[in-house]
C-alpha cells in the first residue's frame, strides 16, 4: 500500500510511452507539464482519457467554463481547481473582483452569467438535484438543453480533476488563489 504523502508526481521513466508523447506535447506547447496532468500519468490511460472528455468542443464560451469551474472548486474545496481556474479566467478577462464573486455562485457584472453560475452552485450544495426556479432563470436567459448537458460535463470534468487534486495531493503550479 502507497504512503499518500510519498505518491507525487511519477518520473518519466514510470510512465508509459503515450503519456511521455504528451509530456513532450507540452513541454513544446508550455513549456512544462501542469502537475495535474502529470499526476493523472500515475495509470497508463487515465490522463489520455481525462484528456480528450477534456478537449471535448461544447457550446459554452471559455468565461462560461470557468465560471462554472470556479463555483465547483470552491464548493468541492479544491485549492488546485481555484488556483488553476482562478488564473485561467484572470487570462481570460475576468478581473480578481468578479472572480471572487463567481466562486460565491453570483454575477453582479453580467445577468446571463448569473443565471448560469446560480444553477451550477444550486445544483453542487443540492447534490445534482435542482431547483426548477433555476433552471427557468437559465432558460430564460437564453441558453438552451444543449447548454444544460454541457454544464453538467464541465462539472464532471471538474470533480475529476478536483478529486485527484486532493486524493493525490498534487503540488499546486498556479499562483495560489485567495481565501474568500
Amino acid at each position: 500500500m502507497n504512503d499518500m504523502s510519498t505518491i507525487g508526481i511519477p518520473k518519466l521513466s514510470e510512465v508509459s510511452v503515450e503519456n511521455k508523447n504528451y509530456i513532450e506535447y507540452f513541454n513544446k506547447k508550455l513549456g512544462r507539464i501542469p502537475n495535474m496532468y502529470a499526476a493523472m500519468m500515475h495509470s497508463e490511460n487515465a490522463f489520455i482519457t481525462y484528456y480528450h472528455f477534456h478537449t471535448h468542443q461544447t457550446s459554452l464560451s471559455i468565461k462560461e467554463c470557468e465560471a462554472i469551474s470556479l463555483v465547483v472548486s470552491q464548493i468541492n474545496n479544491s485549492l488546485y481547481g481555484l488556483s488553476e481556474h482562478t488564473m485561467i479566467g484572470m487570462l481570460n478577462g475576468f478581473s480578481e473582483t468578479e472572480i471572487m464573486q463567481l466562486r460565491n455562485g453570483i454575477s453582479d457584472f453580467d445577468k446571463r452569467l448569473n443565471s448560469l453560475v446560480q444553477l451550477v452552485k444550486n445544483m453542487m450544495e443540492q447534490k445534482g438535484n435542482v431547483d426548477t426556479v433555476f433552471v427557468d432563470n437559465f432558460f430564460s436567459e437564453g441558453y438552451t438543453t444543449e447548454h444544460l448537458v454541457d454544464v453538467l460535463n464541465v462539472i464532471g470534468d471538474n470533480f475529476i480533476t478536483n478529486f485527484t487534486g486532493k486524493v493525490l495531493d498534487v503540488p499546486i503550479d498556479f499562483p495560489l488563489a485567495k481565501e474568500l
